[in-house]
């Protein structure tokens, strides 16, 4: 009889939901925000922007927090040297203090907005001066990240966190910089032996919003590229400027469109604007994101399903999906 019990007491175990085993452990917890940029030269914020860092601190509580850019108000050539580093200077009062405060590692991609990669005729960088802004402040205050290449840094650079290999490349205009770097990068032995790869970029490889679904909108050879990243590995493509959130897949490649504060409504879609957060479970060793984003300014949950099921933007058509796999 106390044979039989303790079988029993085993195999209740086993099947309990408090037991742990490699499926219910907890993923990396990742908060996206993108696009959160005032007017040309604001050095405020929309209102949003203050209730979604004090839940991300408070609430959230990730393990890391990523950006696909666009976080101050450049790519105006009329701003002084002045305004610029009061740009800045405002984004680290209101975004990375508070991250720095709560001991959240942070990456942050480089956004048209930025420090824009535009060139003219010449080669020469149209915004130079945007760019130097964005460097001063990045080289004085550089995140606690694991870095595998910050040679590139603050434009571009890789890091290993929890597992998973990211890589912040530089789209911030339509042409996608750094080429050969990024292929180097993909098929380093960080990269390769990651459980997983994710990239991080501006500019999106297909068209998801009303009004930037157009060319010098969306990276130059997007379906190039998205063959690229297939080739070498990469799970997901995270970008912004877009401003629309939208979890998507176009062949083996997942493409999450960030979305923002100050939406843009999906593509063929009116009304759809809103602004978002998402919060990320990377699950590295299923190769599985999954994916709780929230309107900014309601606070509320949104349901995937009640995305459109398939934008066909410039590019080409991309699938909805309900988490990354």
């Amino acid at each position: 009889m106390r044979r039989l019990l303790v079988c029993a007491l085993l195999v209740l175990a086993a099947s309990s939901p408090s037991s742990t085993n490699a499926t219910d452990a907890p993923g990396l917890r990742v908060v996206l925000l993108s696009d959160f940029n005032g007017p040309y030269g604001s050095t405020s914020y929309p209102p949003a922007l203050a209730k979604v860092m004090r839940r991300v601190v408070n609430e959230f509580k990730p393990d890391l927090f990523l950006s696909a850019g666009d976080v101050v108000a450049g790519q105006k050539l009329a701003l002084t040297d002045d305004t610029r580093r009061a740009m800045w200077a405002s984004f680290d009062r209101d975004v990375t203090a508070k991250l720095r405060a709560a001991n959240i590692p942070y990456g942050f991609a480089v956004g048209n907005h930025d420090g824009s990669s535009a060139r003219d005729a010449n080669g020469r960088f149209v915004f130079a001066a945007d760019r130097a802004a964005l460097a001063r402040y990045w080289q004085a205050r550089r995140p606690p990240l694991a870095f595998v290449d910050d040679s590139r840094f603050p434009f571009a650079f890789s890091f290993v966190h929890g597992g998973v290999f990211f890589l912040m490349v530089d789209a911030s205009s339509a042409t996608l910089q750094d080429r050969a770097w990024i292929e180097t990068q993909l098929s380093s032995e960080a990269a390769t032996s990651a459980a997983m790869r994710v990239v991080v970029g501006h500019l999106p490889l297909f068209g998801v919003s009303e009004g930037r679904s157009r060319a010098g909108e969306v990276l130059q050879g997007g379906e190039t590229l998205r063959g690229l990243f297939e080739r070498l590995g990469v799970h997901t493509y995270v970008s912004g400027h877009h401003a629309a959130f939208y979890p998507g897949r176009r062949g083996r490649l997942n493409v999450l469109a960030s979305g923002g504060i100050g939406g843009r409504d999906l593509l063929g879609h009116p009304g759809t604007a809103r602004s978002t957060v998402t919060l990320m479970e990377v699950r590295s060793g299923e190769a599985l994101i999954r994916l709780r984003t929230f309107d900014a300014d309601s606070e509320a949950e949104i349901d995937v399903a009640t995305l459109p099921p398939f934008l066909n933007g410039f590019g080409g058509r991309v699938e909805r999906v309900s988490e990354l796999r």
